[in-house]
């Protein structure tokens, strides 16, 4: 059974007051099953955004990740539609955004097992960490101590991580879209 279409990302991106139809609306199921009314539409629209990626598209790719830690949040598990998001921002190579991609991380042990820690470094190794250390972010000792121990890699390898992760999901959707 195929899923009821929703707008095209045209759409979308031509009112972020239109992103509000996407928020994480955590409820639970009547056994007590943590449920999210809306992660269906917001998974289908990461997906576009992961097929079609846009310049633009920083906003409305930070705050689809805050919706999908939300509902990681909320539930257990992790589904594929929050690395989505996270490849998203971390495409967009900006340093402010390891915040936002350390709260996904850390959001749940599902999440920190699930995601690649790479992301956090896709603004550049040093560049990152000198930014944490500098700050005065309530999670700066425990991101720093978290960069310390992943310290060892190189802008190359989280190059390649981010061009692995980004081939692995181009080759999954377009495996679904029977292209």
């Amino acid at each position: 059974m195929s899923r009821p279409a929703i707008p095209d990302l045209a759409w979308w991106r031509g009112d972020p007051e239109r992103w509000e139809l996407l928020e994480f609306d955590g409820q639970h199921t009547e056994d007590g099953l943590p449920m999210d009314a809306r992660w269906e539409d917001r998974q289908q629209v990461l997906e576009a955004l992961v097929g079609d990626p846009c310049q633009e598209d920083g906003n409305f790719a930070r705050f689809l990740l805050l919706q999908e830690t939300r509902w990681h949040g909320h539930s257990w598990g992790v589904s594929h539609s929050i690395e989505l998001a996270a490849l998203r921002v971390a495409e967009e190579r900006r340093v402010e955004d390891v915040w936002l991609l350390w709260e996904a991380v850390c959001r749940s042990f599902d999440t920190w097992c699930g995601l690649p820690h790479h992301l956090l470094l896709t603004a550049g190794v040093s560049i990152t960490t000198e930014y944490v250390k500098d700050s005065d972010h309530p999670q700066r000792d425990n991101l720093l101590e978290h960069l310390g121990k992943i310290s060892q890699v190189t802008d190359k390898e989280v190059a390649q991580t981010l061009s692995q992760r980004r081939r692995y999901y181009g080759e999954i959707l377009d495996e679904l879209s029977g292209e």
